[in-house]
């Protein structure tokens, strides 16, 4: 798929398509969150690819920034243009608002709302909205609630924080299918959520699924963790096969993992950046079994070492809460501080390291317990050259990594 765009009424409308499989009558917009390496992502590109509907994720960016697909400047040339959009797409593919899913999370999930609720759509899934969003662009991002009302002034925030909640109190077209995906755990749950549930059970079917695993701690956990779920609603509207679940408290093994008598390390290079001396390294350092949800839990050295010398550099931690997730077996561990990464992400100067070549390796020292472990890559990215500069070369060779100090 390739980015495409579209002008309605003097507003650009950036968006990506994939067309449905065989003969399914149905089609799925996507109002995308925020991204996590910038404010613009398309949310669930490569979970969709095979479902048998017509895709479009619609992209929040407008002039540069995100607007919650809804105004610039309280100006909502945005909106109007966002619905014709998705009115010519419905028109363009022969259908109407009964074979449309609106969907979308954290942020998409307001608009998916927002949108379903004011144009009368039946079909709407959200994850994690904000109800309020003024205050939360305000308090997150304070930068897209000026672009949005142009003076971020207490009237424009209280008129953004309205909007969501008024759709819902006055909405009377109770005939939809709303499923929406929460949990407590998300810090937005107690006020973005929870006042509002009751309202929602107007609707004749209204679904809504409480996330409990203690995999999910934040805010940006709950969709990615119930893929499976979501994908299995997405498939059965798109061929007509309307779920009703009702109040759903999802499942989950919160059994904690016995911490083992000598835990393995796990010593893995996911990204690497070389410019001059200076090098990037990041990836997982973790004790398998051993809990690091606290920065002073864990501590990471990286030593390059060949038969003649060894240096030592001490490293940082970043917080990637994914990693309890990713590194999961057989019960909970902690391990959200296991990312090891320079300090402030700034690089390791190896100009007096001497000329020669190292195996990397990872001293890694997690509450009582202490191993070492040579740094490996991937198996996709073995026996290739990571990262070049002049002076340095980092290469990997049978899963191991190594590094080349030329000059």
């Amino acid at each position: 798929m390739v980015e495409q765009k579209e002008v309605i009424n003097g507003v650009q409308i950036k968006y990506k398509y994939k067309q449905r499989k065989y003969d399914a009558r149905h089609i799925i917009f996507i109002f995308c969150g925020f991204g996590s390496a910038s404010m613009f992502t398309y949310d669930f590109e490569n979970a969709l690819q095979d479902c048998p509907a017509h895709v479009v994720w619609i992209k929040d960016d407008f002039n540069d920034c995100c607007a919650y697909y809804l105004c610039q400047n309280m100006d909502y040339s945005i909106e109007q243009a966002v619905i014709t959009f998705i009115e010519n797409m419905l028109t363009r593919y022969d259908l109407d608002r009964s074979c449309c899913t609106l969907a979308g999370f954290s942020k998409g999930g307001s608009a998916a709302l927002y949108y379903g609720l004011k144009y009368h759509f039946i079909n709407i899934i959200s994850t994690v909205p904000q109800f309020h969003i003024g205050s939360f662009a305000n308090r997150e991002w304070p930068h897209v609630l000026k672009h949005m009302t142009g003076t971020a002034n207490k009237k424009s925030i209280t008129l953004l924080d309205t909007l969501l909640p008024q759709l819902l109190l006055n909405d009377t077209f109770l005939e939809k299918n709303i499923y929406l995906l929460t949990s407590e755990a998300d810090y937005q749950y107690e006020g973005e959520i929870k006042p509002y549930i009751d309202t929602f059970r107007k609707y004749h079917n209204f679904n809504i699924f409480m996330a409990t695993s203690q995999l999910i701690r934040e805010h940006n956990q709950v969709t990615s963790y119930h893929v499976p779920l979501l994908l299995g609603i997405f498939y059965s509207l798109s061929q007509g096969a309307v779920p009703r679940y009702g109040d759903c408290k999802l499942i989950a093994d919160n059994t904690l993992f016995s911490r083992p008598v000598k835990p393995q390390p796990v010593a893995l290079l996911k990204r690497i950046a070389v410019t001059g001396t200076l090098i990037f390294p990041e990836g997982i350092a973790v004790l398998k079994g051993v809990s690091c949800g606290e920065y002073q839990d864990i501590q990471v050295d990286l030593v390059f070492k060949n038969e003649e010398f060894e240096e030592v550099f001490r490293i940082a931690k970043a917080h990637r809460s994914i990693l309890s997730r990713q590194l999961y077996a057989g019960g909970f561990v902690n391990y959200d501080k296991g990312w090891f990464c320079t300090p402030k992400f700034q690089g390791l100067n190896l100009q007096g390291l001497p000329v020669g070549r190292y195996i990397i390796l990872l001293d890694i020292t997690c509450q009582e317990h202490y191993a070492r472990k040579a740094l490996e890559v991937d198996a996709g990215a073995d026996n290739k050259l990571l990262a070049s500069s002049e002076s340095v070369d980092v290469y990997s060779q049978n899963g191991h990594v190594y590094l080349w100090k030329k000059s």
